[in-house]
């Protein structure tokens, strides 16, 4: 599959040396299936949660896929995606044995993997939910169908598209990135970015991220710097590896932004942290200049470039409108974001890199909370992350609840948690279950488990 995908590599482009086009082989593997109709698609999440947790290894699976990709809205979570898809194979829940077959591919346990794989299509009624129109069947019958030899693309794609018709948006993010690279079809950048631009409306990480490719690199949409990283940089946040590593690529390389190694080396943490094998060979490269820049020998005389380095990424509002053919797709500006929010996300990720490579938690906490009293809910929750693990109750519930009224689900759970263990708070269970519900309503299975807990209390 790396191979197929080579074919959207412009060479002259330093940024795309550093690209790893072999994980695409591992989205492409990441198939499930399952017994339950279309409804997954639009039932709502807490009910498929419910479900999971009630033993339903179907919906258990459906929920590894859910966080292996992070559709539904949620983050992607691979330990969250290991630990459900066990479950779900355990009970020989076809979705779950697929999701541990790519898991165990991607951590290079290959026999495995393709035994897994192997286990989910010969042992379950694929085939059968794919027949009843079932759009999880369909995605991973025309996986198995584009990956697995003898190779049948012309099924393949009827079946994605049949899929990705139906909503399902990993399947349409798969699409788009198959017309772009031409894998197994003629090369369509119109339909490539239709189908990514779909995927991307249902806040599918990688939808977002084949989408500020394209804008990288003028694929289909005109080339636009600023559409590329703001795709680009949504993915990253919702913890898409390759855009983390495309994001301090960029960041290092002064690719479509500012040059910044500290942005640069702390996106290459995150995504080291996320298992990327690439992302901490460069990690330690980058890690290594920005410390000679830092200390540099007395005869080092930096230049112009080396002195605003560790000045705030600076990019520019586009001028010209959103190419007619992406409008039309969405039907809104991408990711429209003002110029107060862009500077809110370069302060977020200075913070971050201050975190990460300085150790400096007091200058992080400066920065964060001038961002949080404008209330940004990522610079609330962060910053109220920081002073909950300093044990200052106080200041975290004052920034979880900032958070919370921005409806983050991570602090509207943290808001059920303090109530729950009196932290900084009088405890109390109804309080508590309050929160962990509205948090478990926008999506947060954390929130979910602490609520079976709380509920055994009163």
């Amino acid at each position: 599959m790396a191979n197929y995908c080579s074919k959207w590599i412009n060479s002259k482009n330093l940024f795309f040396r550093f690209f790893p086009w072999s994980l695409i082989f591992v989205f492409l593997t990441n198939i499930d299936s399952g017994l339950f109709a279309g409804s997954l698609i639009t039932e709502p999440l807490g009910s498929i949660q419910s479900k999971a947790l009630n033993g339903d290894a179907h919906y258990q699976g459906a929920l590894a896929l859910f966080h292996k990709f992070g559709e539904r809205g949620l983050a992607i979570d691979l330990q969250e995606a290991q630990r459900w898809a066990k479950l779900a194979a355990e009970k020989e829940g076809a979705i779950g044995l697929c999701t541990l077959a790519a898991l165990s591919l991607e951590s290079g346990k290959t026999n495995r993997g393709q035994f897994l794989y192997d286990e989910a299509y010969l042992h379950s009624n694929l085939l059968a939910l794919a027949k009843s129109k079932d759009p999880l069947a369909l995605y991973c019958l025309g996986m198995i169908e584009m990956d697995n030899p003898p190779r049948n693309t012309s099924k393949a794609i009827r079946h994605l598209e049949a899929s990705a018709e139906k909503g399902f948006a990993t399947a349409q993010a798969t699409l788009g990135m198959i017309y772009f690279t031409g894998i197994g079809v003629k090369k369509n950048a119109s339909e490539a970015i239709k189908w990514c631009s779909r995927a991307a409306r249902e806040k599918l990480p990688l939808g977002m991220f084949y989408l500020g490719m394209a804008y990288s690199i003028g694929d289909g949409v005109e080339r636009n710097d600023d559409y590329s990283i703001r795709w680009i940089r949504t993915a990253a946040d919702r913890e898409l590896v390759m855009a983390q590593l495309t994001l301090g690529m960029k960041f290092a390389t002064g690719d479509g932004l500012n040059k910044n190694l500290e942005y640069a080396v702390s996106w290459l943490h995150r995504a080291a942290a996320g298992g990327s094998t690439e992302a901490k060979l460069q990690v330690r490269k980058y890690e290594n200049h920005l410390e000679r820049l830092r200390n540099p020998p007395a005869s080092y005389v930096p230049d112009e470039q080396n002195r605003a380095i560790s000045t705030l990424a600076e990019t520019s509002l586009p001028t010209k409108d959103l190419n007619s053919s992406l409008s039309m797709a969405l039907n809104k500006q991408p990711n429209d974001i003002s110029e107060e929010d862009k500077i809110a996300f370069d302060s977020v990720d200075a913070a971050m890199a201050l975190l990460t490579i300085d150790k400096d938690t007091e200058k992080a906490k400066n920065l964060l909370e001038n961002v949080a009293l404008d209330g940004n809910p990522i610079a609330c929750r962060q910053l109220a992350i920081i002073n909950y693990k300093e044990n200052n109750f106080k200041d975290a519930k004052k920034w979880f609840e900032n958070g919370a009224k921005k409806n983050d689900p991570e602090s509207l759970r943290y808001m059920g948690i303090l109530y729950f263990l009196g932290q900084g708070v009088d405890q109390d269970y109804p309080v508590a279950s309050s929160w962990l519900t509205k948090a478990a309503q926008v999506g947060d299975l954390e929130a979910t488990r602490y609520l079976r807990i709380v509920e055994q209390f009163y």
